[in-house]
């Protein structure tokens, strides 16, 4: 019998084990990600306040690079003003932990004054070239200019691309043997808006390559996406802290966009700026802290009679790892004077406070006991206060005598 049972068992382990390994296994491609910024610029001051969230989510993202559209400074300004701007802008985005990549827009280039000097020499001495290229693993990525004319208001004259940056194009194409390619302006030339311009003859230049490639754009301040035309994927960037475009509320986000790419293909989604949270947004040790709030052992006390009202003294500690606010306070005295209504103090980990409120008879019978309510507010990592209510009777002791 205990022989039967034994080949049993082995019978049933080795079915287990066949179905174990009938189990399919993840396919294992090489595969790698990067985040892209929309415009930065034409927006309120608190814009700035964006762009630093934006690099702190993209640090917890922790992709491979940082690309951007244009629009980094908010420029047409003198020398001095646009390089306070620069340094501002630089000071946030160097704050990320991987290598980042500017193009310049029309903001970033443009003279103060129509027919002034263009910015594009400081840019290219704050930031680097208006052209260039690099590779990464099997991607390249290549950084066009699209304010060769410095307009935009007139696509037919002032937005097509020089002779000079097509030929330049085309050899830069030819020398890299990268599965896929990824190409960065800010103007979006293939869109209505700037019809007339001679985008197709640059469009020709990606069909004849035949390699799978993404162009982004940004300038307009919205969200768009149209799409293949033969191996072409374009795609336009709104703000990461840049103005909202009016009218377009649907497509009008402060978003970082995230590239999952492979050597076959590449998904692409878009982040709302605020919508993601680190992995230690939530440590164990804040759930162990409010468990224990919720023990009530943590405040205590008493009150006495004394020159015609009651004295309620109210003992708090600490009991969390992290300096707390709290608020004491008494309910349901009916026909008594509370003073103050209630009392707000603040307490360090782990340190014991006194409060004291007076109870003042204003033709009320005597309470006893007291019901004494104390709310918590415990401050969460991840920015959030949740509060913690606690109620306990105290009694009172009549000293008068």
């Amino acid at each position: 019998m205990r022989t039967l049972i034994t080949l049993l068992l082995l019978l049933s382990l080795n079915q287990t084990l066949l179905a174990i390994d009938d189990v399919q296994k993840p396919v294992d491609t090489e595969s790698f990600t990067f985040v892209a910024f929309g415009d930065r610029t034409g927006g309120p001051e608190i814009g700035i306040k964006v762009l630093e969230e934006a690099v702190e989510m993209t640090n917890w993202l922790d992709p491979d690079l940082v690309m951007t559209v244009g629009d980094l400074v908010e420029g047409k300004s003198t020398r001095s003003e646009w390089i306070s701007q620069h340094d501002e802008f630089i000071s946030i985005m160097n704050q990320l932990e991987m290598n980042w990549y500017p193009v310049a827009g029309n903001h970033d280039v443009y003279p103060a004054k129509r027919g002034g000097e263009s910015n594009t020499g400081l840019y290219e001495q704050h930031f680097g070239p208006l052209i260039y290229s690099f590779d990464h693993k099997f991607a390249h990525f290549v950084v066009l200019f699209t304010d060769e004319q410095m307009d935009y208001h007139d696509p037919s004259n002032s937005q097509n691309m020089s002779q000079e940056q097509m030929d330049w194009l085309r050899d830069d194409l030819s020398n890299t043997n990268a599965k896929q390619i990824f190409v960065f302006l800010h103007h979006p030339r293939w869109t209505e808006e700037y019809k007339g311009c001679n985008w197709d003859q640059v469009h020709e230049i990606f069909a004849k390559d035949g390699r799978s490639t993404t162009i982004v754009g940004g300038h307009i301040h919205t969200l768009r996406d149209d799409g293949m035309r033969d191996n072409v994927h374009y795609l336009t960037l709104a703000t990461t802290g840049g103005w909202p475009k009016r009218g377009f509320d649907h497509a009008t986000i402060h978003h970082l966009t995230q590239f999952q790419v492979r050597k076959e293909q590449v998904s692409i989604v878009h982040i709302p700026v605020g919508s993601i949270l680190p992995s230690d947004a939530y440590p164990g040790i804040e759930f162990d802290d409010i468990r224990a709030l919720h023990k009530r052992d943590w405040f205590s006390g008493f009150g006495h009679f004394a020159r015609d009202q009651f004295d309620i003294e109210i003992e708090l500690t600490n009991i969390t790892s992290k300096e707390m606010s709290y608020k004491v306070g008494i309910q349901h005295a009916h026909g008594w004077r509370v003073e103050p209504e209630y009392v707000e103090v603040t307490i360090p980990s782990g340190a014991l406070e006194t409060v004291t409120l007076e109870l003042i008879s204003e033709g009320g019978t005597t309470l006893n006991p007291v019901e004494v309510i104390v709310r918590a507010y415990y401050p969460h990592q991840s920015g959030e206060n949740q509060p913690v209510s606690i109620h306990k009777e105290i009694l009172l002791n009549d000293d008068s005598g």
